[in-house]
């Protein structure tokens, strides 16, 4: 992954997790998102990369808050930042 891949997907992050702590989410789904996020960062650290893994990741913390209103400007991030990255994006499937 290039630096400006891991840019994106970072602040896709923080973008996430600053609404996170806006949501009414039960605090169990609040967990599990910021366990996903804690999980990419891990993986964006990383001298390789598990790039399907963090893939998998990023769609699942947008499939679990695309029904916020409040988040969606956090799950457009998540879209940019997978297709900055080159992912397939799976998360809008369904809807």
């Amino acid at each position: 992954m290039n630096g400006a891949q891991i840019e994106a997907i970072h602040q896709a992050l923080v973008s996430v997790q600053q609404a996170v702590t806006t949501l009414t989410l039960p605090s169990c789904d609040q967990d599990d998102v910021i366990e996903l996020i804690d999980r990419v960062e891990g993986e964006l650290h990383a001298s390789h990369p598990n790039v399907p893994l963090m893939c998998n990741f990023l769609n699942s913390i947008a499939r679990s808050l695309r029904a916020q209103p409040e988040a969606r400007e956090a799950c457009l991030m998540i879209q940019e930042a997978i297709d900055t990255a080159g992912m397939p994006s799976t998360w809008q499937s369904g809807i």
